[in-house]
């Protein structure tokens, strides 16, 4: 096994890991590609931090609580990304981004085909974790992202997917830093110590083919469309 550490002209750091080339017809073959890079400045995420808390009580109140923080889960009641808070565009725009960095760093440039996403937010308060969890594996499977708004001393932990815990990376929590991953790298998170609560977004990238698959499912009425990589250097929002 050979582990991934590249640092992009942009600021993202690639890490992750890649099999040694195949010997034999049976041998694993492989890479496996996540990615951070800082989106947010700490003044942006205090603005974040002060609208997911007010949006907070406002969902727990008419929603209950199950339709926030759901560790391991998806909220389907909600798409962060449909709210109207000014920071959202931006996020929109670094995800289309990200996936572009990872899709040039892995040789995948060509690759085509329209994305959506959810998102919803996470709110640990003190003595919280979360489990580690995947998101999908199936043939439409991509990429998950978590967003750090605000956290003291806490990481997420990403596992290999055939060693698991033998072979994992642990990543710290930075405040403004957009994690990308894919769906079906096993990932959890420390347990927060402190009284300030832990607060990330968080969500999933699916291409178009899933809606195919599953169109009676309840998060699909909730997907904003997320770009067409018709031609990958005039990437754009595609609309909400």
């Amino acid at each position: 096994m050979i582990e991934i550490q590249e640092t992009l002209a942009n600021g993202t750091r690639i890490f992750g890991w890649k099999s040694e080339p195949p010997l034999t017809p049976f041998a694993p073959s492989y890479a496996h590609y996540l990615s951070e890079k800082k989106i947010f400045s700490e003044e942006e995420c205090k603005e974040w931090n002060d609208y997911l808390l007010e949006q907070e009580l406002i969902l727990l109140d008419g929603l209950g609580d199950n339709y926030i923080r759901r560790p391991g889960g998806m909220p389907v009641q909600i798409n962060l990304l449909k709210f109207d808070f000014h920071l959202i565009p931006k996020l929109k725009t670094e995800l289309l981004n990200g996936i572009k960095s990872i899709l040039s760093v892995s040789g995948n440039i060509d690759w085509q085909g329209t994305l959506y996403a959810n998102s919803w937010f996470n709110v640990l308060q003190q003595g919280q974790s979360l489990n580690a969890h995947i998101h999908s594996y199936h043939k439409n499977t991509f990429y998950g992202f978590h967003v750090n708004i605000n956290t003291i001393d806490t990481f997420t932990s990403y596992y290999h997917p055939i060693k698991f815990q033998e072979e994992s990376i642990h990543v710290p929590n930075k405040i403004g830093c957009l994690c990308l991953f894919p769906h079906f790298i096993p990932h959890g998170v420390s347990q927060n110590n402190h009284e300030t609560p832990r607060i990330t977004v968080a969500g999933d990238i699916f291409p178009a083919t899933w809606l195919d698959e599953k169109p009676e499912a309840p998060e699909n009425e909730n997907l904003v469309e997320k770009g067409v990589f018709e031609d990958f250097l005039r990437i754009g929002i595609c609309g909400d």
